[in-house]
């Protein structure tokens, strides 16, 4: 079953609405070697995913993408600074905009054509993680070793097309890139660690994104 069509059947309570909760305020800083964006949540729920995007700087595109399952939500009122290694954003901050977030009680906030893609995009990761989970299930059952899952994983990544230069920045080659991005992970941690461990995290990952946290 592909992302795609698992995604249908779950039950993904996010509301694309911006009147509950304030879009978290963004700075950006240049570092050496790089640059640091700094998030500062002025909402009262818990920030739990939020894109940021370079927008219409000439001849360059460049998108930052967080959410709960590789960082702990932003509390409200708390300021989280992360180190990139771009420096083409700190070089022109008036380019580099928050453009869309999700809250911990479901409620959403930023430019009306961006919000759902940011959904959009943590629907399909759950869809992915989800079927991942089965996978994994499925071969711990049937004694498989993390190699040989690690091979059949990678053969999946490869069937799924991946984004191009021309579809990038817009929402099917966006959520190509964190499909392709999940099942890569998996793979590699596969390859370093054990099936149950790997296994475990993605169970942990899968109720983080069901919860909305």
């Amino acid at each position: 079953m592909s992302p795609k069509t698992l995604a249908a059947s779950l039950l993904v309570t996010l509301a694309v609405c911006s009147a509950q909760s304030n879009l978290p305020e963004l700075k950006v800083d240049a570092s050496d070697g790089g640059s640091v964006l700094r998030v500062r949540n002025t909402s009262s729920q818990p920030v739990v995913g939020f894109m940021i995007e370079l927008v219409n700087y000439p001849g360059s595109w460049f998108a930052f993408w967080q959410d709960e399952t590789t960082a702990e939500p932003i509390k409200p009122g708390e300021e989280r600074r992360i180190s990139i290694t771009n420096m083409t954003v700190g070089a022109a901050p008036e380019y580099v905009k928050l453009q869309a977030a999700v809250f911990a009680d479901g409620s959403t906030a930023g430019v009306p054509e961006r919000v759902p893609v940011l959904v959009e995009r943590r629907k399909q990761i759950l869809a992915t993680v989800t079927e991942l989970v089965a996978r994994l299930s499925k071969a711990e059952a049937a004694g498989q070793s993390g190699a040989a899952v690690a091979l059949e994983l990678k053969k999946w990544d490869e069937s799924i097309a991946g984004p191009t230069r021309s579809n990038r920045a817009k929402q099917d080659g966006i959520v190509a890139a964190a499909v392709k991005g999940r099942i890569e992970t998996a793979a590699a941690a596969l390859e370093k660690g054990s099936l149950p461990g790997v296994l475990a995290k993605l169970r942990e990952e899968e109720k983080k994104l069901r919860e909305g946290r």
